[in-house]
Order: C-alpha cells, then structure tokens, then sequence
C-alpha cells in the first residue's frame, strides 16, 4: 500500500470515527437489547482480499460496531463483534489493518481487544448461570481450554454455591483452579464439584470457605462495668483502659485492611505487574514482602511480651 493510500485511508477512518461517536448516543437502547446470537458467526477472509465489503459484510459491520458502543456492559457480545470485524476484515474499507482500526475508531488497545476475543466464548459458556466480567473470564479461560466447556460451567457454578452471597471474583476462580486435579486425573465435570468441597474442607481453598461466625458481643455496658471494677481494684488505670480501647480499634483497622490487601493481590495481579513493568513489579512485591515479614515479627514479639507477663 502506497503512502498515499495509506492516508486516504488514515483520513476516511477519523471520518468514520466522528460519524460513529455522533451514532453513539442513537444507538445506546438497541445495544442494551442486543444479544450474543444477534451477531454473526465469526468467518474468515483472507489478507489478500482488497475489494469493497458487500451488504452482507456491510449489515455485519453496522450490528457489531452497534454492540461495540455499549462493550463495558458485555464482555459476550463486545468480544464476538470485534473477533466477526476482525476475522472477516470487515474494518478494510477504511483501515489498513484491525489494529488501526480499533485505536482510531475504538480507543481500544490491540491488547485490550484480543483479551475480549479470548473471554467471549467462556462468558457464554457460563452466562446462563450469571454474567461475568473480562477479569472473571481470564481466569476460567484455563479451564475452558484443558478441560472442556461443561467442567468450567460446574466450577462456576460449584464457587457461585459456595460463596452465596458473597461477589465472585477473579480471585475466587483462581484459587478454584489451581485447587484442580490434572485433565487426565479428573473423571469429569461432575467431579469438579467434589473437588472443590473437599479442598475447602481441607482449608486449600479458604476464598470459598464459608465465612467464620461473628465474634459474640459484649454489651458496651457490662464491658464498661467491667473496666471500671479493674480500674478500682488498682489492676488497670483509666488511661491503660482509655489506651487499650484505641488499641483494639487500631488492630481492628489493620486487619480490615490486611483483608483487603489479600484480595487485592489475587486474580493474576502481581504476574501482570511484573509483566507490564518487571523493574517496578519486583521492587514492589519485595517490599509488600518485607513488610508483611515485618508485621508478622510483630505479632510474634507482642505474643511473646504476654507469655513473659503471664509467667511473671
């Protein structure tokens, strides 16, 4: 393609992105109602073909741009649409290639995209069960590759059960994969269940464990009541009980936000640092590292203080 055709066509795709944006907002309803089996099977044309789309090409390239406005809410039908307009080059009227496509009409980064490509299928596979997001579909998309459709639907549903009320995370079906036998060793979908019930019994799977009881309460009276009855029998000063009241708050924040760092740091978090910024990435985990070591001697030390007290 010569320089010259390479910028009419630059120049009739930021065209094309202008009259999409206009569309956006026309098309927003339709795209709420729009379904996975609305858009085309996903086809191929060869690199080789040059000529103008065809109306069927052109009715393709209409329904699945319509379903691209509204991708945030559907990882299922934005993932088809954009492998249909990749496969079947349906972007060639007005780009040279897909990736300049999606980033001069879509904004969408060539990674980003194949990411959708990768987790439609798996979202279909498990959306009568409940939608889930691209994050979600990473993570089954292993199980749907090595051990088929109908054990990722079981595992899904099996952590859906599990968790009950409670969201389903990316790092909830992370830790129920790595908890799986090899392909060869699992008789078949109906054992995935077993699996999973077993290694949460065993404590290898503690995301989906039920969560423990609440701590009984003590009324704030009789606890008052017995703080005031140590302070006067010269046990425990107002100040130590005023202090030891900040300290429970104090640890009861840490642990909220212990909580939320293990969370955090699940569903293939650290890996994709690492990936994206393996300098930074390292640095980082080394000092999360550190300090949890660190936080842990704490503890330690602070068991050890008592035992000594106790002893004396």
């Amino acid at each position: 393609m010569s320089g010259d055709d390479r910028g009419a066509l630059l120049r009739r795709g930021r065209t094309h992105r202008t009259v999409r944006q206009e569309e956006a907002h026309l098309a927003t309803a339709a795209t709420d109602a729009l379904t996975v089996d609305a858009l085309p099977t996903p086809y191929d044309v060869e690199e080789t073909v040059t000529r103008p789309l065809n109306e069927h090409e052109r009715e393709h390239l209409a329904v699945c741009e319509q379903a691209l406005h509204g991708f945030r809410r559907s990882v299922i039908v934005a993932g088809k649409a954009l492998e249909v307009i990749s496969r079947g080059r349906l972007y060639r009227e007005t780009h040279g290639t897909f990736v300049e496509y999606l980033d001069d009409v879509w904004e969408i980064r060539k990674s980003q995209a194949y990411r959708m490509i990768e987790a439609w299928p798996v979202a279909a596979a498990v959306s009568p069960i409940g939608d889930i997001n691209e994050g979600q579909a990473r993570e089954l998309r292993p199980v749907f590759q090595q051990y088929g459709q109908e054990a990722t639907v079981a595992l899904y549903r099996q952590v859906k059960e599990l968790r009950g009320e409670r969201r389903v995370t990316a790092a909830d079906l992370a830790e129920a994969r790595e908890v799986l036998p090899p392909p060869a060793r699992l008789a078949g979908p109906h054992q995935v269940r077993d699996v999973l019930t077993v290694a949460v019994n065993e404590g290898r799977a503690p995301r989906l464990a039920p969560p423990p009881p609440p701590a009984p309460q003590v009324p704030a009276q009789a606890a008052d009541e017995h703080q005031a009855q140590e302070a006067e029998d010269g046990s425990v000063t107002p100040d130590q009980v005023d202090e030891g009241a900040e300290a429970v708050a104090t640890l009861e924040a840490a642990l909220a936000q212990q909580r939320q760092i293990y969370d955090r740091l699940g569903g293939g978090v650290v890996a994709a640092a690492l990936l994206y910024d393996p300098g930074r990435g390292e640095y980082l985990r080394r000092e999360l590292r550190q300090y949890a070591n660190r936080t842990a001697y704490r503890m330690r030390e602070a068991s050890g203080d008592q035992d000594a007290a106790a002893a004396d």
